[in-house]
């Protein structure tokens, strides 16, 4: 089936630039085309989050609003990583004399812009459009391939980047995404400031045994971060004040007792289902078995929880909820011992007691 593109332009701005995106928006549709502009093209009743990734992926192209006011903005970075995630050609217009910082410079890299200050004329609307033009002059609709992996199936990290093909830049991407979608599904009344990008999940590479991938039909649904931490690590992240970071990962391979953090285990919003969220803890279990063998074990584990249905697991498990990090999810605590005390646990993992047991 070819795809469908309902939209010539997605446009991305920060708030602070809304006055001038829909102006140019306004004279963009003038001349024919059709732009998508949050809020205006957002679906009644639908998440945020969600219908700007829809958004994104049924448009030819993204128009980036640039200023100092964007390459701050938590959103539109995560707009563009969706951007970039799915290939879209990104058209900068840049609207004042500010050059993109950090985690924007790298989304961007040696983009072409379109100096658009002090101010906006029709000749770079012309370039914008004409851009779009050439990209449906080249479109060549891509014949679907045959399904590496039906799923739903958790694969190791390595496993995934073999068997689909992909790198390990793309994996953290659609990551990303899933993030967007599940802790900012609305957005917020201001803008925030760069939360999470790329840069920190190249961090994270070296760590790359300690994550699982949910794949559907070749397509990365969810995913699972489990790490192994020290004990002042651990107590950081369960007090609520910070989010995990690669620098508090332990240098589990040498062997030991560690806390256990679930930093995330997410599934796409649209197929949240308990089969799809078990797989995960089915994953995150054998992992732990894996590492029990190399003589890794762990005492506490902690877990942040963004959906309903994943605490309800958390708490039938025997998880208790402790407060709250600053993204606003759920933090959860139990120990090796209590998993293997859990009738629920128990009945799903027959070897609950084994793994409890320390060094």
């Amino acid at each position: 089936m070819d795809k469908v593109f309902s939209y010539d332009l997605f446009v991305s701005y920060s708030t602070h630039n809304r006055e001038l995106a829909e102006y140019i928006v306004s004279r963009i549709e003038a001349r024919g085309a059709r732009c998508f502009i949050a809020p205006r093209d957002l679906a009644t009743g639908m998440e945020y989050a969600s219908e700007i990734v829809r958004g994104i992926d049924s448009s030819w192209a993204v128009l980036l609003i640039f200023s100092s006011d964007s390459d701050r903005s938590a959103y539109v970075l995560r707009e563009i990583n969706s951007a970039v995630s799915r290939n879209k050609t990104i058209i900068p217009l840049r609207i004042e004399n500010f050059l993109p910082s950090g985690a924007m410079e790298f989304y961007l890299g040696p983009t072409h812009w379109l100096d658009a200050f002090p101010e906006v004329l029709d000749v770079h609307l012309e370039q914008i459009l004409s851009i779009v033009e050439g990209l449906r002059a080249r479109y060549v609709p891509q014949e679907r391939s045959a399904v590496r992996v039906a799923g739903p199936e958790v694969l190791d990290i390595p496993d995934a980047i073999a068997r689909l093909g992909i790198t390990y830049r793309q994996i953290s991407m659609r990551a990303i995404e899933l993030d967007f979608l599940i802790v900012s599904p609305g957005r917020e009344t201001q803008e925030s400031e760069i939360e999470q990008t790329y840069e920190e999940w190249k961090g994270i590479t070296d760590y790359s045994d300690a994550g699982g991938v949910l794949v559907e039909r070749d397509e990365m649904i969810g995913y699972c971060d489990f790490y192994p931490l020290g004990e002042e690590a651990y107590a950081q992240l369960m007090r609520g004040k910070v989010l995990v970071q690669p620098d508090m990962i332990e240098l589990y391979e040498l062997g030991g007792t560690f806390c256990g953090y679930i930093a995330m285990m997410a599934v796409d919003p649209a197929l949240v289902s308990q089969e799809r969220f078990l797989l995960l803890f089915d994953w995150m279990v054998g992992r732990i078995r894996r590492w029990r063998e190399k003589g890794i074990f762990f005492d506490k584990i902690g877990a942040e929880a963004y959906a309903p249905l994943l605490e309800k697991f958390l708490k039938r498990f025997g998880f208790v909820c402790v407060g709250k990090n600053a993204d606003g999810g759920r933090l959860y605590e139990t120990s090796m011992r209590r998993l293997a005390e859990n009738a629920v646990f128990c009945r799903r993992y027959a070897d609950a007691q084994e793994l409890a047991r320390g060094e």
